[in-house]
């Protein structure tokens, strides 16, 4: 097996874009993940799509990114994968005004917005009470996320670069203060760029480099309902006030709806390695009480299907990007903290721009960077915790 001029280590969604990108540039791209593209993290992502962000960087790369997404048949020639359903915001007193100050940031960057009035019509059966404000997002809604993810590798490999599955990075090859490759098999497999992009798995690879990075791998969990004979709702859904998302869920059939736990919440640290797959019963009737007190409505629904994935979490919950100062050759594209699905295509094109001298106008990747830990320049939200 031979090296390339970039390789990406890491084919969910994030190292996807990012190989995508490079490869249209003309790079010759390795694309490598240890099994099935898209198969974890970004399978197991809610995939809701959506732009209330606290900072004007983060907003317009949302923006930027739910656009690719819905232009991805275009950019890609492959079937649609996002779905337009909107994107309902509930707040409470305390939080409102907050909203309302990220609101007006948030239309300078190109957000349309929808302040509501009338909640019963776009949340039919919705109890209000602690309901204080509720914004609404018209051009946003949620993402076949394992759709989105194969269109890239597929495009990739329509371009010339190479797509491996199933093919496990073993380290790292460093000399010096650069990166050489990775070992594959016992294989030096060269390279003169480097991404990491293997989500939770991205610590210990770059760890076993020297490179300490401060991620901390969570268990995450969502629960799929049927709701028939009643409908299910007609957007997503983010309630700050009962601390879930919610989502329609078509990939399991007609009335169906995906639900998980937003913060505050208990987040439970695991090894990527090894780690309960299975969903606790405390969590699937937690969620359901949560929604059922929202929406009586939905007094019956039933479980149907549940799933467990990984966040790789940072101290101020947004990504880690770009170059790594006194490591040359290595780009990062991590820490996902959960946000990333929706961020993908805008972290693939900082990340490639970089790597290519070709940086887009709308964010800097060095914003991003994993200096900003030691320089002070952590990201504020407006919310605290992970509603970034």
């Amino acid at each position: 097996m031979r090296g390339a001029t970039s390789i990406v280590v890491g084919g969910g969604i994030v190292g996807a874009a990012t190989a995508w990108e490079l490869a249209r540039a003309g790079m010759d791209v390795l694309l490598l993940d240890a099994g099935a593209f898209g198969a974890q993290s970004t399978a197991k992502s809610a995939a809701i799509v959506r732009c209330h962000y606290s900072n004007p960087e983060v907003v317009r790369m949302a923006v930027h990114s739910r656009d690719q997404f819905r232009q991805l048949p275009l950019r890609l020639d492959c079937d649609p994968v996002y779905t337009r359903c909107g994107w309902l915001f509930l707040l409470d007193a305390e939080s409102a005004p907050l909203a309302l100050a990220n609101a007006e940031m948030q239309e300078q960057e190109g957000v349309d917005l929808v302040e509501v009035d009338d909640l019963e019509a776009y949340l039919p059966g919705v109890e209000e009470s602690g309901i204080a404000y509720a914004l609404y997002e018209p051009d946003s809604g949620f993402a076949d996320a394992l759709a989105a993810t194969n269109a890239y590798v597929d495009a990739v490999r329509a371009l010339g670069g190479r797509a491996l599955p199933s093919t496990p990075v073993e380290a790292l090859a460093c000399e010096a203060d650069r990166v050489r490759g990775v070992r594959v098999g016992g294989e030096l497999l060269e390279c003169d760029t480097l991404v990491l992009a293997a989500g939770p798995w991205t610590r210990r690879l770059a760890g076993e480099a020297g490179l300490e990075l401060p991620l901390e791998i969570t268990r995450e969990q969502d629960v799929v309902f049927a709701t028939a004979p009643e409908a299910t709702i007609p957007s997503s859904l983010s309630s700050q006030i009962d601390r879930v998302y919610v989502r329609p869920a078509p990939e399991y059939g007609e009335a169906h709806l995906l639900v998980g736990r937003g913060f505050p919440k208990q987040y439970e640290l695991v090894d990527p390695d090894g780690y309960d797959e299975e969903v606790d019963a405390s969590f699937e009737q937690d969620v359901r009480e949560r929604l059922v007190a929202r929406l009586p409505r939905l007094a019956g629904m039933r479980p149907v299907a549940a799933r467990v994935g990984l966040y790789d979490v940072t101290p101020d919950w947004h990504p880690i990007l770009g170059r790594v100062d006194g490591l040359d050759g290595l780009s990062l594209a991590a820490g996902g903290s959960g946000h990333c699905f929706k961020l993908a295509p805008a972290i693939g094109e900082l990340v490639a721009g970089e790597i290519l001298g070709r940086p887009p106008a709308y964010a800097d990747v060095r914003s991003f960077s994993l200096e900003r830990f030691a320089e002070g320049r952590e990201f504020r939200s407006t919310y605290g915790g992970n509603r970034a």
